[in-house]
């Protein structure tokens, strides 16, 4: 199943799943599910009527609804949505940490000339940073240096406190498409790289989140950005120094990971600033990214006000 948060014009927000092609509403979806799960679950009915993905994944109760979900589909009567009138919002725009890891690509460390690190780097966004799959982004007045990382985003669904790497998947509800938006001459300033990270609208994430079963293997998948048409970037998840069991297990022997947690896995080679001379991104400029089994996200970068 693949999770979307969608509006209608002039409407908020609602959560939508989908399932053999065609989206549902998810609050749809439950009310035709309940009673093959005993009953209301208040706690599930309360995250969809906040159309919030991580209050979703942390409700009492969603564990029987999507496992009804999975068994039964959408439920007798429930009609698939118009996905021509809907607009994608970011699958998770709450969560409670987006914790980033630098240089997580061997073939990126060597693009740029550094060492393999040690142990994985680590850095936050904030959720202002967070926009939909298809949305415009703001080119920060302050950066001339703004570039484009497509990353493996990975949403935790089960509470992680020292796991270990046989148990980390077990914790992982799904993946997802993010660009690390970074300011490089923000970002370089000092030895931490917070300011090139957190400017509004710095990480484009969607089109959905999807279950991990859907997607397969996390260590076999294709990443690719393009620029204008332009292929820039195209890398492995294979050539990851930390994959996602290590990484999940190494965060959480520092602190527990929760439902609703996104972690940016690393960027392959290709980004602006290793190439001669660099070539950020420009008002007007389009990036499109794709991750094999997940999809596709399309962001314009535009002038700041």
């Amino acid at each position: 199943m693949e999770f979307v948060r969608y509006k209608k014009a002039r409407s908020g927000y609602r959560l939508g799943v989908s399932m053999a092609g065609a989206l549902y509403d998810l609050a749809d979806c439950y009310r035709r599910c309940r009673d093959l799960v005993g009953g209301r679950l208040p706690g599930v009915a309360a995250a969809l009527a906040a159309a919030s993905l991580r209050a979703f994944l942390t409700s009492p109760g969603v564990d029987a609804f999507l496992d009804a979900l999975r068994r039964n589909g959408p439920g007798d009567g429930a009609r698939a949505l118009d996905t021509a009138a809907l607009m994608l919002g970011a699958p998770l725009h709450d969560p409670g940490r987006f914790i980033g890891i630098g240089l997580n690509y061997r073939s990126h460390a060597r693009e740029i000339g550094q060492p393999i690190p040690p142990e994985p780097p680590l850095f936050a966004k904030w959720a202002n940073a967070i926009t939909g799959p298809y949305h415009d982004v703001r080119l920060p007045t302050q950066s001339q240096a703004v570039d484009y990382e497509v990353e493996l985003g990975v949403v935790i669904g089960r509470r992680a406190r020292r796991v270990t790497m046989n148990e980390a998947l077990d914790s992982v509800f799904g993946y997802t498409v993010i660009n690390d938006v970074s300011a490089r001459d923000l970002q370089f300033r000092t030895g931490q790289w917070l300011a090139g990270k957190i400017s509004d609208g710095f990480a484009p994430m969607g089109p959905a989140v999807v279950e991990k079963a859907d997607v397969g293997a996390a260590h076999d998948l294709v990443l690719e950005t393009w620029v204008n048409g332009e292929l820039r970037q195209q890398g492995h998840t294979s050539d990851m120094i930390y994959d996602v069991p290590a990484l999940v297990s190494h965060l959480s022997q520092l602190v527990t990971l929760e439902p609703g947690d996104v972690i940016a896995t690393g960027t392959p080679p290709g980004v602006g600033m290793s190439r001669t001379p660099p070539r950020y991104l420009a008002a007007g400029d389009v990036v499109r990214m794709q991750i094999t089994g997940i999809g596709a996200i399309e962001n314009r970068f535009v002038a700041s006000d």
